[in-house]
């Protein structure tokens, strides 16, 4: 028996001595580059294959169902044939997001060289084919941030889904150009420009006065952008939490004119940790003031929140808004979260109180994660928006969303 053993381990060796001569002379395949874990910037990088750039891909998958429960007066407002006695209305609608995020970073000698960007597809009812977002897409180095970006205004954006009603804060994207100075502890300072004309939710439209009004105010035109909007903000980020302090100059321009007036908004927030409730829990607040930058305080341009009205070269008057606006997160478990957002907006036009309007939003969501990644969560979102001449009017919007997080 260990002769046969040994004669047929010689005859193997043979084979693979005879083969390894016959592959004498012939070129030696190519090296392969394995992708490798990249934990330098936390879980999910990778290195790009030959390069020193470490890459993360992520997204998400959405569903969502949503009910709605609008008076008259909010839809015929609103331009939203939804919730509403009316054999045309949609009291039901269906959202489905596809978003997908690429972050890219490479330590160089001058510091990190980063690159972030988010798509969104998404199909809404009544459409058969997606509409393309793209959502973020920037570049920061060092301090540096060039693209499209959040606003640096912004600061507190929501606890709740805000998937119908944007409640009255700034939770805008836009193009900019900016620089942030750290100073260490948590501290640092920013410089922004930023084109308001290309903000997500509108800075800025192409004439102050907007469907659905039927108002003739022939010199309230916006003329070109002559300087982009100037926003800086102050910001401690810590252990307890965050809070900012942020301004912003908006330039007002009369096609009709030529008159130009600089506007403005200022506010600050505060974000408090609460671990001694539960890991993840949390409570927030803000407070902004505008003028001749209505937006800024979370104000809707196209219900008639105008920046500005001009009626002769003299007369050129500025919009004012104001909000209040907080909530606050509270995990039962780590797998199941209440959060509720809350704002009060007042808005005083230009026009001798012509479309003066206060405006209340309320919204409050559970979430449940099933298992990790996956969450279902439902949320109701309620408005009120009351015209000093014109009555008030209401609307409700329920929905239940299903996510995939990758």
């Amino acid at each position: 028996m260990k002769f046969k053993l040994a004669t047929m381990a010689a005859a193997m060796f043979a084979a693979t001595g005879a083969a390894s001569a016959a592959d004498l002379g012939r070129p030696a395949p190519a090296a392969v580059d394995y992708v490798k874990v990249c934990d330098a910037y936390g879980a999910g990088f990778f290195y790009i294959p030959g390069s020193q750039t470490c890459l993360k891909i992520g997204g998400y998958v959405r569903a969502e169902y949503r009910a709605y429960d609008f008076d008259n007066a909010f839809a015929a407002l609103s331009g939203v044939n939804r919730g509403v006695n009316n054999p045309t209305a949609h009291d039901f609608t269906t959202r489905v997001r596809a978003q997908v995020t690429l972050d890219a970073r490479t330590n160089t000698e001058f510091g990190l060289l980063r690159s972030f960007t988010e798509a969104w597809w998404t199909v809404d009812s009544g459409n058969s084919s997606p509409t393309v977002t793209l959502w973020n897409a920037y570049i920061q180095f060092g301090g540096l941030t060039a693209g499209r970006a959040q606003s640096f205004f912004d600061f507190y954006t929501g606890t709740t889904y805000g998937s119908f009603f944007e409640a009255a804060h700034s939770d805008t994207k836009v193009n900019l150009l900016a620089y942030t100075f750290s100073f260490g502890n948590g501290v640092s300072a920013s410089l922004s420009l930023e084109d308001p004309t290309t903000g997500s939710n509108s800075r800025r439209l192409g004439s102050i006065f907007a469907a659905p009004f039927t108002f003739s105010a022939a010199n309230t035109t916006y003329g070109g952008v002559k300087m982009l909007d100037v926003v800086g903000n102050v910001r401690i980020a810590q252990a307890w939490g965050s809070a900012q302090l942020m301004a912003a100059a908006h330039q007002n321009v009369s096609s009709i004119t030529n008159n130009e007036k600089w506007g403005y908004a200022v506010g600050a927030g505060v974000t408090v940790n609460l671990p001694m409730l539960a890991a993840g829990d949390t409570v927030n607040l803000q407070a902004v003031y505008s003028k001749g930058a209505t937006a800024y305080a979370g104000a809707d341009l196209s219900m008639g929140a105008w920046d500005f009205f001009q009626t002769g070269p003299s007369n050129f008057r500025q919009g004012t808004a104001w909000s209040v606006a907080g909530g606050l997160v509270h995990y039962w478990t780590p797998k199941l979260s209440t959060a509720v957002n809350g704002s009060y907006l007042n808005v005083e036009t230009p026009v001798a109180n012509f479309l003066d309007y206060k405006q209340i939003d309320a919204q409050i969501n559970t979430v449940y994660t099933i298992v990790p990644g996956m969450t279902i969560g439902g949320e109701l979102e309620y408005r009120k928006i009351d015209f000093k001449n014109g009555g008030d009017t209401d609307a409700l919007v329920g929905l239940l969303r299903f996510q995939r997080n990758f």
